[in-house]
């Protein structure tokens, strides 16, 4: 099966926590990421990544991103909503603020988004 850069920029990433966890050394990650970016097949990426061991765990990093991403969401969401609520109403303009910051919560795992994809 072929691969894109989508698979080739998991694999450099595997291949950078190999080297932040001192399993290779640095001109190992060189060779190593010279081949991820020149494998067209899923076997040829395999053969480069597969004797670094388990794929990384998500990182706190991610999840600090989602839990972001989702308070941007609800804090703006409230404030327009109180906003519209304020001015007498009318037509639900919070729509456009609830629609503009929830899409970023689309692209995690487990949501609706990354489901359909």
């Amino acid at each position: 099966m072929r691969v894109g850069d989508v698979e080739r920029e998991a694999a450099r990433a595997r291949l950078v926590e190999a080297y932040a966890a001192g399993r290779i050394d640095a001109p190992e990650l060189e060779s190593r990421a010279e081949a991820v970016w020149g494998a067209s097949r899923a076997a040829d990426l395999a053969a480069v990544v597969d004797d670094l061991g388990e794929e990384p765990a998500p990182s706190g990093r991610a999840a600090a991103g989602f839990v972001r991403d989702l308070l941007v969401f609800l804090v703006c969401g409230a404030i327009a909503i109180m906003a519209w609520h304020l001015t007498g109403r009318g037509f639900f303009w919070p729509v456009w603020v609830l629609v503009y910051t929830g899409l970023p919560l689309l692209r995690w795992p487990g949501s609706a988004g990354a489901r359909l994809s």
